[in-house]
């Protein structure tokens, strides 16, 4: 299930709280938007990771509706290009970017939230 989360930016400091942990289920994806880019957050194995929301293969979103996860919920699929990333780092394992990597985003769970550390750079 993928859930859109907007939040207002009145600021830049760090730490920002994105959502509660506990609306995070293992397995989930979650897209969030900051700094006018789309952020993906995931729960995989009780651990949050976060992603940009674009495959490295042509900058497209990775997902634009439903969960970036395959169906067994494994692995994180591109649906524009079907390339496959693993959820603990972002590489591709296959596809045509196979060797890339989604462009992560720091993360923090800490007293029942998850916070946002920081924001990649632009490439």
């Amino acid at each position: 299930m993928l859930l859109t989360l907007k939040f207002a930016m009145s600021t830049s400091k760090y730490p920002v709280a994105i959502m509660a942990a506990s609306a995070l289920d293992d397995g989930q994806c979650q897209e969030f938007h900051h700094q006018q880019q789309s952020g993906l957050l995931i729960r995989y194995h009780g651990q949050v990771h976060a992603y940009l929301n674009r495959c490295p293969h042509q900058a497209k979103p990775l997902t634009d509706t439903g969960s970036a996860f395959t169906s067994d919920g494994q692995l994180l699929q591109c649906q524009q290009h079907q390339a496959i990333f693993t959820p603990l780092n972002g590489h591709c394992i296959t596809g045509p970017c196979v060797g890339e990597q989604l462009t992560s985003i720091a993360v923090l769970e800490q007293d029942e939230q998850i916070l946002l550390l920081g924001w990649p750079r632009q490439l």
